[in-house]
């Protein structure tokens, strides 16, 4: 049993390590948890914890061999040594008595987020955290350029379609655009919110991104992902920081994308 509990925080190491290989060779499940810029420090991260845990484990096993010297004295008073043989025993028996009793069931924490990598990767932040207060992104100032007329339809991401909302200049009036984001419920009936959620470096940073919609009937599915066409409407006396409105013409159902936190246009650009 000792033996058991002393390879149990190496053996932890080398499970979460395997976790997060999983997670970012052949697959793209870390874009849900972090940026994409992240790829290859998680690749190093989950290698140099394999070999770390692989290398105590091992060490572990292997039977310590230093002999234990002791001094003495001869009858003339010279200075003798004496091998006491390997200090195996002892040296282990002691570790035990310091090292194994409390430790393992602090590090057996690090077994839930590894197994959970492992065999049930948790989804993306979805509806749940967009509705959360205090998460709502800045609307990005800048001065946006005329939209083309030479294209009915334009595709744009939920960035630029909400700072085009608050440009003096109403860009947007009139114009048709296709938006990308998943569903939320609103609060009143026929009406909810298309989402996306930012972040800086992982999933705890995210920030939400909103478009109310209302005009398209029942609301889609709760975190499905859909792509909507309609109408920027102008609302009078909106307080600054409320989501501009959307006057849906069409909903699309799509499938997730690749990066869910990652604000780009539909695909197709504009039509």
């Amino acid at each position: 049993m000792s033996r058991v509990r002393a390879l149990t925080p190496p053996l932890l190491v080398v499970l979460l390590g395997c976790a997060l290989l999983r997670i970012t060779l052949g697959s793209d499940l870390y874009l849900q948890y972090v940026k994409e810029g992240l790829h290859v420090p998680l690749i190093l991260s989950g290698v140099l914890l394999i070999l770390l845990g692989a290398g105590n484990t091992l060490r572990r096993l292997l039977p310590q061999r230093e002999p234990v010297l002791t001094f003495t004295r001869a009858a003339d008073g010279s200075a003798q040594w004496h091998s006491a043989g390997p200090a195996h025993h002892d040296h282990h028996g002691h570790d035990h008595g310091h090292d194994h009793g409390s430790v393992p069931r602090v590090a057996g924490l690090l077994a839930v987020p590894a197994l959970a990598l492992l065999f049930f990767a948790p989804p993306a932040l979805g509806a749940y955290s967009a509705e959360r207060e205090g998460t709502t992104a800045a609307a990005e100032q800048a001065s946006y350029a005329g939209l083309t007329a030479d294209q009915p339809t334009t595709a744009m991401s939920l960035t630029e379609f909400i700072g085009r909302s608050n440009d003096p200049n109403r860009s947007l009036e009139g114009r048709k655009v296709r938006l990308l984001g998943f569903a939320a419920p609103g609060a009143k009936p026929g009406e909810w919110y298309l989402n996306r959620l930012l972040v800086s470096c992982c999933a705890a940073d995210a920030r939400r991104l909103r478009v109310q919609v209302h005009g398209a009937g029942p609301a889609p599915a709760t975190d499905s992902w859909v792509e909507v066409t309609g109408v920027w409407k102008p609302v009078t006396g909106a307080n600054a920081t409320a989501p501009p409105v959307l006057d849906v013409l069409e909903v699309k159902a799509v499938a997730k994308p690749r990066n869910p936190y990652r604000d780009v246009p539909p695909e197709g650009g504009t039509s």
